[in-house]
């Protein structure tokens, strides 16, 4: 993908559910997935977590509030590194296929002209 291509390129719900449906769900997409999006949602439930403690104390109906927050708090950094090395897994899949294709697709012709080339050099 060109630079061109990728500044009209719209992720709109469509051409990401096209996305996944070519890719599949695997160990990487799911990763990405499932860290990114509670890597996010951590940190706003722990935050909501601890400002109902400032007001009600450390417990709450019986749940230590306070002592899940911080838990929540704590997780947010393992589970967005989690979903950045999917993200990285799955962008290195990606440059694999696309220098697999083009090896594939280049004619006898065209390698041996680059190996001329290389040999001239």
């Amino acid at each position: 993908m060109t630079e061109s291509e990728l500044l009209t390129l719209k992720l709109t719900p469509r051409v990401l559910l096209q996305e996944m449906n070519f890719r599949g769900w695997n160990f990487c997409s799911t990763g990405a997935a499932f860290g990114l999006a509670l890597g996010i949602l951590c940190p706003l439930v722990a935050s909501v977590f601890t400002m109902m403690s400032w007001f009600t104390g450390p417990t709450w109906h019986g749940f230590s509030i306070q002592r899940y927050g911080t838990a929540l708090f704590v997780l947010t950094i393992p589970l967005l590194l989690l979903g950045a090395h999917c993200l990285d897994l799955m962008e290195k899949e990606d440059d694999g296929r696309a220098v697999t294709s083009n090896a594939a697709s280049s004619t006898s012709f065209d390698r041996k002209e680059k190996g001329n080339e290389l040999e001239g050099n």
